[in-house]
């Protein structure tokens, strides 16, 4: 007995030329190196310690940072961008650019705050930018905060940095007295 019409039979050919093209396809996809494959390369290395040594950093502590890093260029414009903005010792702005993981958005934040806020004490600032997890929310906090509700430049870096920071008796609350 056929259960199974000529039709049918038909479309069934073509299917095997097309699945083999597609696992073609997808296998060539998958032997291009992505973006993030591409991104370290030697000459990546070798900007990360020339300008880590124009910087004024030693010659140890520039290779160091730029063997572990995964993005060298990313730790050497960091603390380029940082030193340019404010005034820290180099060797503050490679810890605090080696140990994070968005290096561009510490430096973006010490700059943003440098260039709308009054600053007395440039290491402070840096301390914060490198502590918080979003650098770059983080100095907008503290302009807005510093700018709108007149705190000083620490006052604010300390209300924004705060986890734990919660305004006390905001109308209407929800949460129960008990």
């Amino acid at each position: 007995m056929n259960y199974f019409s000529r039709s049918l039979a038909l479309f069934q050919y073509p299917v095997m030329p097309l699945a083999t093209i597609g696992l073609i396809a997808a296998s060539a996809f998958s032997l291009m190196p992505s973006p993030a494959q591409a991104q370290a390369t030697d000459f990546d290395y070798d900007n990360c310690a020339s300008e880590l040594l124009a910087a004024g950093i030693a010659p140890d502590a520039a290779a160091a940072a730029c063997a572990m890093s995964y993005r060298p260029t990313e730790i050497s414009s960091c603390v380029s961008g940082v030193l340019n903005a404010s005034a820290v010792l180099p060797e503050s702005a490679l810890v605090a650019c080696s140990r994070d993981r968005r290096p561009d958005e510490v430096a973006t934040c010490v700059s943003n705050i440098h260039a709308d806020l009054v600053v007395n004490d440039s290491e402070m600032v840096l301390e914060h930018c490198h502590r918080t997890i979003l650098p770059e929310r983080y100095a907008a906090c503290v302009v807005g905060i510093a700018n709108e509700v007149d705190y000083t430049t620490e006052d604010s870096l300390t209300t924004c940095i705060a986890a734990g920071y919660k305004p006390l008796d905001i109308e209407p609350s929800y949460i129960p007295l008990d």
